[in-house]
């Protein structure tokens, strides 16, 4: 029960007992016993449209049969407003035509049962006149009714669309933190053990892994916080810079200074590239590189970029074992192909004779 419904059927039970208190419309004894039911049962209005409806037309066929008396105003207030909410409310077509059906045989009743004469024609007219007058505002009802599915609908898909994003941007953070957690990790784990192994034979040869340790966890420090800045207001994160084919120099120092041979060939003429391409294409030479620390046992890589005029290619070639996937458990090679895909590009990662291979193409239209 709606309290401005509750309202409306007190104000309606206080109009109907003031008409007949004061003379206004005079009624007999049984007008004051049936003015609540007239009237209150319009607090249920819409949650119960059509029994309501049924409620006030069996009361207009009690009263009228049993005194001949009818409150001309205040019926025409109630079945206009029950008719509203029959078609604003009603769950279904087949219950709106039987409110429907219960208010023009309820109309035909009271009318019949005037005291003043009529003839078959004249009464047969004035109830086909009264019906079609309730079309209006079951029609105006129905629109609304309409109207706020509509609306409904729109914010159900709002809130979908919403929910989406909200996931598709999990899964993005989900998959940056992994490429820069990974390979700071990577990186981190190789220059320690060079670093136990340089303080057994020469304390002096501990600094450069040690430097390198401490940039690595700067940079993944930095990429973290740019990442997870997009959480929040994300002024600091957008002045950093995005992870580009311009920065693989310091992941080939990185590799290189783990005791990687790295072997960088670029084929045509660099540029520019959209953002969303270049971060990727610096995931797929960050991812294989990871991967050749943590998993190949490779002693040299091999990474080539074509530029050609309608795509990027990049492809990360190791001599190692050929487990560069690392048993395809990790959720590393799965961001990339992912990544690749979205981009409607090509990706392809496996092992060959002489080590394993990333390749990925990356459509530049």
């Amino acid at each position: 029960m709606a309290l401005p419904d509750l309202a409306l059927a007190l104000a309606l039970l206080v109009a109907k007992l003031a008409l007949l208190a004061t003379g206004v419309q005079s009624g007999p004894w049984l007008a004051y016993v049936l003015a609540p039911v007239w009237t209150l049962p319009l607090a249920w209005r819409r949650r119960y449209p059509a029994t309501v409806l049924a409620i006030v037309a069996a009361v207009d066929v009690v009263e009228v049969t049993a005194s001949g008396y009818r409150d001309s105003a205040v019926v025409l207030v109630t079945l206009l407003i029950v008719l509203y909410s029959l078609g604003a409310h009603a769950a279904d077509v087949r219950r709106i035509a039987v409110g429907v059906a219960a208010a023009v045989v309820a109309t035909a009743v009271a009318q019949h049962a005037q005291p003043a004469p009529r003839t078959f024609t004249g009464w047969l007219s004035l109830v086909a006149g009264l019906a079609a007058a309730m079309l209006v505002p079951l029609a105006l009802g129905i629109a609304m009714r309409q109207q706020r599915l509509r609306v409904d609908a729109l914010e159900r898909e709002r809130d979908e669309r919403a929910r989406t994003a909200v996931a598709e941007e999990r899964t993005r953070i989900a998959r940056e933190l992994h490429d820069e957690v990974a390979h700071a990790m990577s990186v981190i784990a190789v220059q320690a053990d060079a670093a136990e192994g340089a303080l057994a034979h020469d304390p002096a040869l501990v600094e450069r892994p040690l430097v390198a340790i401490r940039e690595t966890a700067r940079a993944a420090l930095g990429d973290m916080r740019r990442v997870l800045g997009a959480l929040g207001d994300g002024d600091e994160a957008a002045l950093a810079p995005e992870p580009g084919l311009a920065r693989i120099g310091s992941l080939v120092e990185q590799a290189r200074a783990g005791g990687l041979d790295v072997v960088v060939r670029v084929a045509g003429e660099p540029q520019p590239l959209p953002p969303a391409l270049d971060v990727a294409a610096y995931r797929v030479v960050q991812e294989g590189l990871t991967n050749v620390r943590k998993h190949a046992a490779a002693r040299r890589v091999e990474i080539a970029i074509a530029y050609r005029p309608d795509a990027i290619s990049i492809e990360v070639d190791d001599d190692g074992d050929g487990s560069g996937a690392g048993g395809g458990g990790g959720r590393g090679l799965a961001g990339i192909r992912e990544r690749v895909a979205l981009l409607r590009g090509d990706f392809v990662a496996g092992p060959h004779a002489g080590g394993f291979a990333l390749r990925a193409t990356l459509p530049l239209t």
